[in-house]
Formats: structure tokens, C-alpha cells, sequence
């Protein structure tokens, strides 16, 4: 083979094997993005249903955002827990609003009313589950109660009376609010 087909061989295949290189490296890098950012997927994130509230609330308290979260509370939880309240529960529990990783769970569903157990894997290690109560006033989706506890092996022992009862428990002795 003359030298300069030889040539063109080895630039060829250095061509392609950079091309592969750079693909697998989009690719990668794409894949990584997409599973770090993508809680939900297709899942709605507005007051069109009780899960987007849910997840509006949750994004809200990621990004630090304490007065859209409070916002989304309905107004008979915000008669009873102020802004300040609420607030001062964040920021002593917050690593627990800062999820890597998020379930959720319909436990109970009615026309104006679900109940939503959201699991989720913190930023801090820990796994929390929350157990939301939502209703519909007005064809919008308001959260109604709302409970944290760090997630135990009986998953049944968690949640005891009912979320009416406390709207916003802080458990210091459990490690969740």
C-alpha cells in the first residue's frame, strides 16, 4: 500500500474514533442531566391536580423558596399556621425539603379531597415521608396538611390520627416535622 493511503487510514480512523468519543460523551453527560433533574417525568407541576401541588411546593422548598411553598397551603392551614411558623420549620428542618429522589403515593382519593405519601431521598441522606393532604376549592388544588417524619422500617407506625389534628407536627424526637 502506498504511503499515502496509509495515511488517510490512520487519519480515517482517528476521525472515527473521535466521533465515537465525543458521542459517548454527549450521551453520558445527557443521561447524568436528565436522571439528577428528573423528578417526575411527565408529571404535572401546577394546581391542576393534588401530585403538581405537591411538586410545586417540593420544588419551591428546593430552591429556597419558602413563601411560594407557604403560598400553596390552602387557606384554612395558612388561618393556622403563619408564614413565621412555617418558616422557622424550614429553616431548623430543611435538609429534609432538599430531595435527590421522590416517590409519590395516592393513599386515599375523592372528588375534593387526596391524600398523597410522598417518600423521598435528601440531599442529607436521610430518607422522610410525607404524608399531604390536598383539596380542591374552586377547580385548584390546595395543599391542606401536611406531615414529615424521617422513614422508619414499619412504615404503618408512621402516621397516627388524623391530618387535620396537627397540620404542621414538629417531631424533634423522630427527627422530622
Amino acid at each position: 500500500m502506498p504511503r499515502s493511503g496509509r495515511i488517510a487510514d490512520l487519519v480515517f480512523h482517528r476521525r472515527i474514533t473521535a466521533l465515537f468519543a465525543s458521542g459517548f460523551v454527549a450521551f453520558s453527560l445527557t443521561t447524568w442531566l436528565l436522571t439528577r433533574t428528573n423528578f417526575g417525568g411527565d408529571a404535572s407541576r401546577d394546581a391542576s391536580t393534588a401530585e403538581g401541588v405537591v411538586r410545586m411546593q417540593l420544588d419551591a422548598l428546593a430552591k429556597g423558596e419558602t413563601q411560594v411553598a407557604y403560598g400553596l397551603f390552602s387557606p384554612r392551614y395558612r388561618a393556622e399556621v403563619s408564614s413565621e411558623e412555617f418558616q422557622r420549620v424550614v429553616a431548623t428542618h430543611g435538609e429534609m425539603f432538599r430531595a435527590k429522589t421522590m416517590a409519590i403515593e395516592e393513599i386515599a382519593q375523592s372528588i375534593s379531597r387526596d391524600e398523597l405519601r410522598v417518600r423521598i431521598g435528601a440531599d442529607d441522606g436521610q430518607h422522610y415521608v410525607a404524608r399531604y393532604s390536598t383539596i380542591l376549592i374552586e377547580g385548584r388544588w390546595w395543599i391542606d396538611a401536611m406531615r414529615w417524619h424521617v422513614e422508619e422500617e414499619s412504615p404503618e407506625r408512621i402516621f397516627t390520627g388524623t391530618p387535620d389534628e396537627h397540620p404542621l407536627r414538629i417531631d424533634t424526637a423522630r427527627g422530622g416535622a
